[in-house]
């Protein structure tokens, strides 16, 4: 079977896929990437804007929800898990939690309230949904994505809070994963460099960010998501250079590491 065929197998074998932030970026291209294998999958997103491909049948349902609000979180939840005890199909699911946002500057340059608020996102949303959603993928199996980041190897100057939830996503998935050994659902945490999305314009930074030739596509982040997720893997980090540039950091001594990710990312603050 070509590697084409088993990624697509792969994305077959779940009757339900749940998404966060399916409306933009990696979330939006992971549902793409699911139609494309079959138009009639049946997908629910989780976040303030229902996504473009979402139309009003019974295969896509969107739970308006801010990811940041504890309130919102349960309303959603509640509606998303009466609509999993309804289902008649019982197989596996699918679960992507893949909504986050950065803040780009110093620590002090943001207020509290900002800093928290991605936490909540980052992380806090990312436990609720998952842990609320355990008892039922045991019972049904299936897979989780957490999508983390390269920035999840190293502190990060200038993206500190961005770069420390992104740390927790990585090992919590990791250790999340080891737990399920042997048992009928598995984990993945998705690790993609410089991604070609809203991210960079949402924390404050411009698209120049990303040096040419080592940006990647969303599409390029999702294939390779997939591709690992039919390989078994506990952990992806997308794009060749991404790979060796997270290797490299993550060896360096801790202190040394995040001067040198200090001066790159410096080079990008806005001017004052």
């Amino acid at each position: 079977m070509s590697p084409a065929s088993r990624t697509n197998k792969k994305i077959s074998e779940y009757s339900l896929s749940i998404v966060t932030g399916g409306s933009s970026g990696i979330g939006k291209t992971v549902i793409e990437r699911i139609l494309k294998v079959e138009s009639g999958s049946r997908i629910c997103n989780i976040s303030r804007t229902k996504p473009p491909l979402f139309f009003n049948d019974t295969n896509t349902q969107h739970l308006e929800c801010d990811l940041s609000s504890r309130k919102d979180r349960a309303t959603a939840l509640s509606r998303l898990l009466n609509l999993l005890n309804d289902e008649e199909d019982k197989g596996p699911i699918l679960l992507v939690n893949n909504a986050g946002f950065g803040l780009y500057d110093t620590v002090s340059a943001k207020p509290s309230s900002e800093h928290l608020e991605l936490l909540e996102v980052n992380i806090a949303a990312l436990v609720d949904i998952t842990v609320t959603l355990l008892p039922i993928l045991k019972k049904r199996g299936g897979s989780i994505i957490n999508i983390a980041s390269t920035s999840a190897f190293q502190a990060t100057p200038y993206l500190a809070s961005y770069g420390a939830s992104k740390s927790f996503v990585l090992n919590w998935t990791l250790a999340l994963n080891e737990e399920f050994r042997n048992t009928n659902i598995n984990a993945l945490a998705v690790c993609p460099g410089p991604t070609r999305t809203n991210f960079f314009r949402r924390a404050g930074l411009t698209q120049r960010v990303i040096p040419d030739g080592y940006s990647s596509s969303s599409e390029e982040v999702v294939e390779a998501t997939f591709k690992a997720l039919a390989k078994g893997k506990s952990l992806v980090t997308t794009g060749l250079k991404s790979k060796l540039v997270s290797a490299f950091s993550s060896r360096l001594p801790k202190t040394l590491g995040t001067r040198l990710a200090g001066k790159i990312i410096n080079k990008y603050r806005p001017a004052k």
